[in-house]
C-alpha cells in the first residue's frame, strides 16, 4: 500500500485495488442478484474492457446498458434512471470516465426515473429515494467521481449543469488500473489536467478546510510528476496506478470545498461548444491562476513540498509550463466564443457556488482581458 493509498484510506474506506477483476474472490458485493452494467460506445470497442464486459455477463449474469460516447444531458440521465428502477436492479455497475460514473449517480435515485432531472438541477430539490447499490470502475483518472456527489450534464436548454444530492454517491469503488493502460494521450492528458485542478482549485478555495492541506499537496505532487511519465510511457502500470490514486484524492479534496473560477468558466465553454471538459479546464487554469494567487498571496502559505516557498509569478510560470509541455490544441475555442453570451452563461445561478468560491472575483472587463483568446 502506498502513501498515496494510505492517504485517501484516511478519508473514505468503500475503495478496492484488483489487479484482475475475473479473478478477484474478494469483491463480494457482486453477490448481488440483479446486476446491470452500464458503460459507453466507445469502450466496448476496448478488449480489456470487453472481458470486463463479458465477464460480469456470463459469471454474474448482468445486463448491458451501452451509452453514447459522449457528455451526459437529461435525456441519458432520464432514460437510463427508468430502466434501472422499473428494472429493479439491485447493483448498478459503471463502467467508464466520469460521464459514465456521473450518468450512474444521478440515475440511481428513484426521482429521476419519473421527474425531469432539472428540477433537481444545482440542488433545487432533493432526492428521497435510493433503492440500490452502485459500484464505481473508473477507466480514467481525472474527474474523482467515484468520490463526489456531483453530477454534471447539459440540461434541457443545453446549459452544463450539476446535481448534488446525499443519496447521489458510489456506495463501492473499485480500481483496476490495468483499465486505464489504453487510454489514449489526448485523453489521459485532459484527465489529469482536470484532476490537477481539482487540487488546485480546492487548495485556494474559500471554503477551503485544514483537512484537505495533504490531499491536496499530496495529489498535487503526484499529478505533477506522473503525469509527464504517461506520455512517455502510457503502459507504465505504477504511474496509471498513481494517477487513478490522486485524482480519487482530488475527488474527495473538491467533496469537501467544491470548484471554482476554472470550474465556472470550463462549464460556460462547455455549454458553448463542444470543447471537452479536460480542454476547457486546462485554458481556465492557464489564464487565471496568475491573478488568483496576485489577489491573495497569503493562498500562498497552502502550498507545501514542491511549491512551498514560491511566489506569485514563480508558481505560476511553473504551472504554465507545466501545461504548455503538454502541447494542448485550443483551437475549438480559441476565437470562437461571443463575449456577451459567454458573460450570460457564466453568470447563471448554476454557477454562483464555482464563481463566489474563488478569492479572485474577476470584473466583466478583467475577464474579457484575460480571456481575449476565445473572442470572435
Amino acid at each position: 500500500m502506498n502513501n498515496l493509498e494510505l492517504l485517501l484510506r484516511k478519508h473514505v474506506n468503500n475503495f478496492h485495488f484488483s489487479d484482475n477483476i475475473t479473478n478477484d474472490n474478494k469483491i463480494d458485493y457482486l453477490n448481488s442478484r440483479n446486476i446491470v452494467t452500464v458503460t459507453d460506445s466507445n469502450l466496448v470497442k476496448v478488449s480489456s474492457i470487453q472481458e470486463i464486459i463479458n465477464f460480469f455477463k456470463e459469471k454474474l449474469n448482468s445486463k448491458l446498458i451501452v451509452l453514447d460516447s459522449m457528455e451526459p444531458n437529461y435525456e441519458m440521465i432520464e432514460s437510463t434512471a427508468k430502466e434501472i428502477v422499473t428494472s429493479k436492479y439491485d447493483l448498478v455497475i459503471a463502467l467508464g470516465g466520469g460521464s459514465i460514473l456521473d450518468v450512474v449517480k444521478a440515475s440511481s435515485v428513484y426521482e429521476n426515473a419519473f421527474e425531469k432531472v432539472d428540477n433537481f438541477a444545482g440542488s433545487k430539490k432533493q432526492y428521497t429515494k435510493k433503492t440500490l447499490k452502485t459500484l464505481a470502475i473508473p477507466t480514467t483518472a481525472g474527474t474523482g467521481s467515484e468520490f463526489t456527489n456531483t453530477s454534471v450534464y447539459k440540461s434541457e436548454t443545453n446549459i452544463k449543469t450539476w446535481l448534488w444530492d446525499e443519496l447521489t454517491y458510489f456506495d463501492y469503488v473499485l480500481y483496476s488500473p490495468s483499465l486505464t493502460l489504453d487510454l489514449s494521450k489526448n485523453i489521459t492528458i485532459a484527465s489529469g489536467v482536470d484532476a490537477l485542478s481539482h487540487l488546485l482549485e480546492s487548495l485556494m478555495s474559500i471554503k477551503f478546510d485544514s483537512q484537505n492541506l495533504d490531499l491536496c499537496n499530496s495529489g498535487i505532487k503526484s499529478i505533477w510528476f506522473s503525469l509527464p511519465k504517461l506520455i512517455e510511457d502510457k503502459k507504465n502500470i505504477v504511474e496509471r496506478t498513481n494517477m487513478l490514486l490522486a485524482s480519487g484524492i482530488a475527488g474527495k479534496a473538491i467533496h469537501y470545498t467544491g470548484c471554482g473560477i476554472c470550474h465556472c468558466i470550463a462549464h460556460t465553454l462547455g455549454s458553448m461548444t463542444k470543447v471537452s471538459h479536460g480542454i476547457a479546464i486546462a485554458y481556465g487554469l492557464y489564464h487565471t491562476i496568475e491573478p488568483t494567487l496576485q489577489y491573495n498571496q497569503g493562498l500562498l502559505s497552502r502550498y507545501k513540498g514542491i511549491f512551498e516557498n514560491s511566489t506569485p509569478d514563480s508558481l505560476t510560470q511553473k504551472i504554465q509550463n507545466w501545461l504548455n509541455n503538454f502541447k494542448i490544441n485550443f483551437d475549438i475555442i480559441e476565437n470562437k466564443i461571443n463575449f456577451d453570451e459567454f458573460m450570460k452563461i457564466y453568470y447563471l445561478e448554476d454557477n454562483k457556488c464555482m464563481r463566489d468560491n474563488t478569492f479572485y472575483q474577476a470584473t466583466d472587463s478583467e475577464l474579457k482581458n484575460l480571456l481575449k483568446t476565445l473572442w470572435k
